[in-house]
């Protein structure tokens, strides 16, 4: 007697897309209902006691990590991989329109399809739209950590902050868009290059909090959001295929 084996569909892009998406939106949801979890993971790296009081007899510590000259020079050092990361694409982008050879070799519109999310993602969304007009004040510029401006759970857009403010993190955003561009990679060459990637990736995360430049939730959510930004492309891309 013959036996059947249901096989389960593969997920698309845009199965992937409205996954990545709701749990982006859900964590957001978690962040903004209890803010506190932003507010005790920073105080974490906040060498001296929450700046609460009068002005005048304000007596707390500080975000110590980010006067360290190694750190610093780290933090640099993981800012320029994006910028290191966009030089390669568009030289493989050119070396392909220069060599049919090289042109059969890369995966062209996944190039283009990287810059565009990176643009629209990184550069659009969150630089020019988000942090430009949430409001929220980073940490070191909120009245627990020694700034003025009061501090605001992810997502409220009520904030004092005016501009460059910290809703989303534009840096965590372009570490999440370098993890993106690891499926452009060769298998043989992604199994070593993704690791490290990886690795910087989620550091550039952790010093943006450690330092006190933005909250857990800015990074997360920045992170994520370029991933939900290259998938929600990638869905277009297959949708266009498939017609």
């Amino acid at each position: 007697m013959a036996t059947f084996h249901a096989v389960s569909p593969q997920k698309t892009y845009a199965d992937r897309f409205f996954i990545l998406a709701a749990l982006w939106g859900l964590l957001l949801s978690i962040f903004h209902a209890w803010p506190m979890i932003d507010v005790r993971l920073s105080e974490y790296f906040f060498s001296g006691p929450l700046c609460l009081g009068s002005p005048t007899t304000i007596s707390c510590g500080s975000f110590h990590l980010g006067m360290d000259r190694p750190i610093i020079a780290l933090r640099w050092f993981l800012y320029a991989l994006p910028y290191v990361a966009v030089c390669l694409i568009v030289a493989s982008l050119v070396l392909a329109r220069a060599s049919r050879r090289f042109r059969n070799q890369f995966p062209i519109q996944r190039l283009w399809l990287s810059l565009g999310s990176l643009v629209l993602g990184t550069g659009l969304i969150t630089n020019l739209i988000l942090k430009a007009h949430s409001g929220r004040p980073r940490p070191s510029q909120t009245d627990l950590f020694g700034g003025s401006l009061q501090f605001m759970p992810a997502g409220s857009f009520h904030g004092a902050c005016q501009s460059n403010c910290s809703f989303i993190s534009g840096e965590a955003s372009g570490a999440g868009w370098l993890v993106c561009i690891l499926i452009l990679l060769p298998p043989r060459y992604r199994a070593w290059i993704a690791p490290p990637v990886m690795l910087a990736s989620l550091a550039t995360l952790f010093f943006r909090v450690a330092v006190g430049a933005h909250y857990t939730s800015d990074v997360i959510l920045g992170w994520l959001f370029s991933i939900v930004i290259f998938t929600g492309l990638l869905a277009l891309e297959e949708h266009f295929a498939a017609r």
